[in-house]
């Protein structure tokens, strides 16, 4: 069971990757990654909310189905801007973090690229935050009988855990830097 853990935390013990580097706290790194996919995919397929006539939404509805329903109806600015914000910027994100810390060694060529797309979200995580929150408030606002379900903490939750885990993996990757350049 402690080979089992190790592998799990830390990847393949041949692969020099961002993950033998972590002490202490930031060994859970990957776990975190894993855990903000969940509750990201959580938040985007699970009701939502329930609304009535909210940009021409009616009823209970997803992240997902609200993107499909604007999208149908021809708002397909809408449609787009919600599907970037919380879905393809997330997962982004998530992919990113899970590449540099399983998947690429250090001294990799892709590493730098992956470094940068790093640096990238992070700066993206304040556009996903703002952006979730505004559909919080405009969605509780919209109309008296607006409800709001237990999804929309799962998508602030896993935001939440993005920043931590790439502020974290930043870190890590500039200490290690560090420790390689003196």
């Amino acid at each position: 069971m402690q080979q089992f853990w190790e592998r799990f935390l830390v990847g393949r013990s041949d692969r020099q990757t961002i993950a033998k580097h972590a002490r202490g706290m930031d060994r859970y790194v990957g776990v975190l990654t894993l855990f903000a996919a969940a509750l990201l995919g959580l938040g985007s397929a699970a009701p939502f909310a329930t609304v009535q006539n909210f940009y021409g939404l009616n009823g209970q509805f997803s992240l997902l189905t609200a993107a499909l329903e604007l999208f149908k109806t021809g708002d397909t600015a809408y449609a787009a801007g919600i599907a970037i914000l919380f879905a393809v910027l997330p997962v982004f994100s998530i992919a990113t973090v899970f590449d540099l810390w399983y998947k690429y060694a250090l001294h990799e060529e892709k590493t730098d690229r992956l470094i940068a797309r790093a640096r990238l979200c992070g700066r993206l995580w304040f556009l996903v935050m703002i952006a979730t929150l505004a559909l919080v408030y405009y969605t509780q606002t919209s109309s008296a009988d607006a409800v709001l379900h237990l999804p929309v903490y799962y998508l602030i939750a896993s935001v939440l855990i993005q920043k931590v885990i790439l502020s974290r993996v930043s870190r890590l990757l500039a200490l290690v830097q560090y420790v390689e350049e003196s």
